[in-house]
């Protein structure tokens, strides 16, 4: 049952995924410097991943955490359920102190570069956002729905197809130009402990109303 339990040895796909973008965001900042890092990717820009990372962004976090967590809602155990709303309700409101108490001066790769007048590629049409780019709220979130889909299946291929949610939204936040790398490590880490927290924090309670669907208990009464 322990080893049931155990989240590392229930999504390690995810871990590995989790570790290998952070230690190469982290040593590739430390390598070039923060902003050389943004403006060296920032070459790499394309119509079609304008679009694309645009529509993504946004879908793979905001929607796609609606969309699971009403499948949750409907299909799993309240218990599951937690796992996702606490722990995305918690890391935001964690992300919005530091972002809006330290960091609110911190400006965000778009506006920054423009004010040193340094020219960048910016998709069209696209509203540059101006400060608290540190932590990414995206990351944060592309981390707990990964861990929360890797939780639904022992599939290993499967996990690692979900735990790739995180650097690929990572990725679509530095290419938009709305957060530098460094960023993006800030919050997958507080989601990441977050997520860890509640987990562990909900399976100490053995309840057995926590292992029962909502769905099923809502119209049995």
């Amino acid at each position: 049952m322990q080893q049931e339990n155990d989240l590392f040895l229930r999504i390690w796909p995810f871990f590995v995924v989790f570790f290998i973008y952070n230690f190469a965001a982290i040593a590739m900042t430390q390598y070039f410097g923060r902003d050389e890092l943004h403006l060296f990717f920032n070459q790499f820009s394309h119509p079609y991943f304008d679009k694309f990372f645009v529509f993504y962004t946004d879908f793979g976090t905001y929607y796609l955490f609606f969309i699971v967590l009403g499948y949750l809602f409907w299909k799993h155990s309240r218990r599951t359920f937690l796992y996702l709303a606490i722990a995305q309700t918690v890391a935001s409101i964690i992300s919005v102190f530091f972002k809006n108490i330290y960091f609110k001066d911190v400006l965000r790769p778009g506006y920054y570069f423009t004010q040193k007048n340094i020219d960048i590629n910016l998709v069209k049409d696209y509203a540059i956002q101006m400060a608290s780019t540190f932590p990414s709220g995206h990351s944060l979130s592309a981390v707990i729905i990964g861990m929360s889909l890797c939780l639904l299946t022992k599939n290993r291929w499967l996990q690692v197809i979900f735990a790739f949610l995180f650097p690929s939204i990572a990725i679509s936040r530095i290419y938009l130009s709305r957060h530098f790398a460094i960023d993006t490590v800030g919050g997958s880490l507080i989601g990441f402990f977050i997520f860890i927290f509640t987990y562990y924090i909900i399976n100490s309670f053995n309840s057995p109303k926590l292992d029962q669907k909502i769905i099923r208990n809502a119209t049995s009464k």
